[in-house]
């Protein structure tokens, strides 16, 4: 990935986006997508986002779509060869829906970790398109300080395969879908164990390399338990990343970090 790479750092540090990066074969979509859709059937057909979270801790196949060689060599060139998994979510949106939407915003304030470690790839596992409600986001050198002027934004199309890489800085969000096509992005959070958590030990699974258990709790990625049980583990963990996530908004304080080696 020498010239593929070299692309996806010059962009991902000037614009705090990145790309499309092709991550999965056909094949590979397709499947990692008829799970999620399956997963979606076990919590009642049309899951919110919120329900849909820390996949990666409890089933074997999201595990594995979390840790694709492919999509960690990605990431690797923006975050550094040890690379740990925070989160992973699912962003679903049914055809022809205009309820479904993500408004403007930026990861910094949710994510109770120092923005400059972290990284979110968004790997469609099906086409995502302006019709669809695909994400649209604000890139340029001055992102970091840039206010929101939604004028500015360009729409992060994707074939199924394809993934973005984005900052916690850069302002994004998307629209509902008005086409008669679904769209299904699998989000995963990625942080360099240079970061530092604002309170706790956070969870997290080492997804490459190495990672001391000082900052994080360090979890086991999952064995096949059977559908039944796995759900109702998914469940507990939601909620618990849910409630992080509000506390982190409610008391955002300047993140502590390790120094740059």
């Amino acid at each position: 990935m020498d010239d593929a790479g070299e692309t996806i750092r010059r962009s991902y540090r000037g614009d705090g986006l990145a790309f499309p990066i092709p991550v999965l074969k056909s094949v590979e979509a397709e499947h990692y997508r008829t799970c999620c859709e399956e997963l979606e059937a076990r919590l009642g057909g049309r899951p919110r986002t919120i329900e849909v979270r820390q996949m990666h801790f409890h089933f074997p196949w999201a595990h594995g779509l979390a840790t694709h060689p492919r999509i960690l060599a990605a990431v690797s060139q923006v975050l550094g060869s040890d690379l740990l998994i925070w989160a992973t979510e699912l962003f679903a949106k049914p055809p022809e829906d205009a309820t479904v939407s993500i408004g403007w915003h930026r990861d910094r304030p949710y994510l109770g970790i120092d923005p400059r470690w972290c990284a979110t790839a968004w790997v469609a596992l099906a086409d995502s398109t302006v019709e669809n409600g695909c994400m649209h986001a604000v890139p340029g050198a001055d992102h970091r300080t840039r206010a929101l002027d939604p004028r500015d934004a360009v729409a992060v199309v994707l074939r199924a395969g394809e993934m973005s890489l984005h900052d916690a800085e850069i302002w994004h969000g998307s629209g509902p879908n008005r086409s008669p096509r679904k769209r299904v992005g699998f989000a995963i959070r990625f942080l360099s164990p240079r970061a530092g958590p604002l309170r706790g030990r956070p969870p997290v699974m080492i997804a490459r390399g190495t990672a001391s258990r000082e900052d994080y709790r360090l979890v086991e990625p999952p064995v096949e338990v059977g559908w039944e049980s796995a759900v109702a583990a998914l469940k507990n963990s939601a909620r618990r990343h849910l409630d992080a996530l509000l506390d982190n908004v409610r008391d955002i304080r300047p993140a502590a970090s390790r120094p740059a080696t």
